[in-house]
């Protein structure tokens, strides 16, 4: 009876992990409960939402403008000349800002500044706000971290925020070529350290992690998701594939995992969780670190299993397996 309560309880949890759109995947809360592909459909449309109501609020403005303009056109004849000429020309400078804001929210505005550009791409202001906190919690935790260092910290601090500035006008480069930049700046802060600082090996270590975590989650988005590369492109052709595999079961692959054990359901639930939150880490070291959890989940399942250590037989098709669960 205990034992069915268990197991009831674990399936419980495993379906709050689920996609709340229905697609039988695995949401996220970086995505509001929604799996990556799902997510994608949601902005897109609340995206096309926003365009069309601003669209219309363009419109209605321009439209109000014109009657305007008429209105002061037929009144015009009992006031005087140089009066005329100041309301002509002030309702057409309101008709031109208008037709700006109609231009702005076209699909004609691509060809605009960059700036522009930018700004229509802009994500939902949900993201924002939790890029923005989560951006400001990093800078607070590296300040803090540096100030034990005093006058070295405070270099480092400078020479850092440089780079970011720096970067910021490098955006345009590939990614090859910005990962070039960054992996020299980490050298050459490393190499400082050492020989102008005197900061002992294991402490330009702890440093070097700090620097890096606090620099990758300010370039999270130039980085991880630049409008340079056709990443996104190739994510969506692979999670369509692995969306087209649903039909493999565990036996199909030689997975040695019984998942009728609650506990090794658990470890299966824990896998594909950890699979799937390496997309929302920011820094290469916590996604790295998702990965390093799930594969021990993974072990521990196969090892309770088998009453036996995993082998690199037992593992690949059971990270398989995950993959494909998880969809990430």
């Amino acid at each position: 009876m205990s034992l069915k309560s268990e197991r009831r309880g674990i399936h419980v949890d495993q379906s709050e992990l689920l996609c709340k759109k229905g697609c039988g995947y695995y949401g996220n809360p970086a995505w509001q409960g929604f799996c990556s592909k799902c997510w994608r459909e949601e902005y897109h449309k609340a995206r096309q939402k926003q365009i069309q109501e601003d669209w219309e609020l363009a419109e209605r403005l321009q439209r109000e403008e014109e009657e305007a303009f008429a209105s002061s056109q037929s009144s015009q004849g009992a006031q005087s000349l140089t009066f005329s000429k100041f309301e002509e020309k002030k309702t057409n400078e309101k008709t031109r800002k208008v037709t700006t804001v109609k231009k702005f929210f076209s699909a004609s505005s691509r060809v605009g500044s960059k700036k522009e550009i930018q700004e229509a791409k802009a994500p939902s202001p949900s993201i924002n706000r939790q890029t923005s906190i989560e951006t400001d919690r990093v800078t607070k935790e590296f300040i803090d971290f540096l100030k034990t260092f005093h006058k070295t910290g405070q270099e480092i601090y400078k020479q850092t925020k440089m780079f970011l500035e720096a970067m910021h006008y490098k955006r345009d480069l590939s990614i090859e070529e910005q990962s070039e930049c960054t992996q020299d700046f980490y050298q050459n802060v490393a190499e400082r350290m050492q020989t102008r600082g005197k900061v002992p090996p294991e402490k330009v270590e702890k440093i070097m992690d700090q620097i890096e975590k606090h620099i990758m989650t300010r370039l999270y988005k130039f980085v991880f998701c630049p409008e340079t590369t056709d990443d996104e492109k190739k994510d969506l052709a692979i999670q369509k594939r692995i969306r087209a595999l649903h039909w493999v079961t565990p036996q199909m692959l030689c997975v040695p995992v019984n998942e009728e054990i609650p506990e090794v359901s658990d470890m299966v639930v824990k896998a594909i969780t950890d699979i799937i939150e390496m997309d929302s880490k920011r820094v290469p070291r916590d996604k790295l670190a998702c990965i390093t959890r799930c594969s021990k989940h993974i072990f521990n399942a196969i090892k309770i299993t088998k009453n036996e250590p995993a082998s690199a037989d037992d593992f690949l098709p059971t990270l398989i397996y995950i993959v494909l669960k998880g969809n990430p």
